[in-house]
């Protein structure tokens, strides 16, 4: 592909526009990546995966150390629910090096998971805060402690969901924010901004390996995706402000709405 002056700004505002969404959702941006440029720049979906990779790389780093500075994320929780997910990657990378598999069937059975995921999501959403809407005149979460928070008691139940985070990942370029934050919403009982900053850590680490393999397996178009980072760098910081203003419910609608287009995609 010819990477014309206006071919570049596209792929610029792409990013900005998709490093918005990616960071305040938590989900890295990746589905977009691959579809924008398997779409619109008909680039062979195996290598728009590992460019996907690549961008997803810049741009959750840029949210990571935002949510790390405002006290959102941590490096010990980082480190601990990312080793799952790079564990699930690793799978994966092992697996798909001696067999072949049809994405098809993996898509659909995951953008069923995602779309009922997506629907709970947004059930729950709404029904707490009509319930908590006359109880308490602020959100609860703001006596939150990430510190001092139990995540222990549920951790083997997470376990396996961050694995297949990390393992869709590597295979689809997706990131794993769509497993990643109801997991920690959902079953960790972290509130939904720290949900999609820590989501956002685990992604920059899981995507730290998957750049690697790709670098040594795959095929990453390094112009077009830093191009593509570049506007999403901007868009994460962008995203990672907007996301601490907007109140809880609205985010978690927000997320959910997210996961049911994502899954909605994945369809068809």
């Amino acid at each position: 592909m010819e990477l014309t002056l206006t071919i570049l700004i596209i792929l610029l505002i792409v990013g900005l526009i998709v490093g918005i969404i990616g960071t305040i959702s938590g989900i890295g941006g990746g589905v977009f990546y691959v579809t924008v440029l398997t779409l619109i720049f008909f680039m062979p979906i195996n290598e728009a995966i590992d460019t996907s990779n690549y961008i997803i790389l810049i741009t959750s780093g840029v949210g990571f150390f935002t949510y790390l500075k405002q006290g959102r994320t941590n490096i010990k929780l980082s480190l601990i629910f990312s080793g799952f997910s790079i564990l699930g990657s690793l799978i994966c990378t092992i697996i798909f090096l001696f067999v072949r598999i049809e994405n098809a069937v993996l898509k659909f059975i995951f953008a069923s998971v995602l779309l009922i995921t997506g629907i709970y999501m947004g059930y729950k959403a709404i029904t707490t805060y009509k319930e908590n809407k006359n109880v308490i005149g602020k959100e609860s979460e703001n006596n939150f402690s990430l510190k001092d928070h139990d995540y222990k008691k549920n951790i083997k139940k997470s376990i396996p969901l961050f694995m297949a985070a990390g393992f869709i990942s590597n295979l689809l370029g997706i990131g794993g924010g769509i497993i990643n934050i109801p997991t920690l919403n959902i079953v960790l009982g972290y509130p939904i901004h720290n949900s999609t900053a820590i989501s956002t850590s685990i992604i920059f680490f899981t995507a730290i390996f998957n750049t690697i393999v790709k670098a040594i397996y795959g095929k990453i178009h390094y112009v077009i995706g830093t191009v593509i980072g570049i506007g999403s760098v901007l868009g994460a910081y962008i995203g990672a402000k907007v996301s601490k203003k907007m109140p809880k419910t609205t985010l978690q609608v927000f997320v959910a709405v997210v996961i049911i287009g994502l899954s909605i995609r994945m369809f068809f």
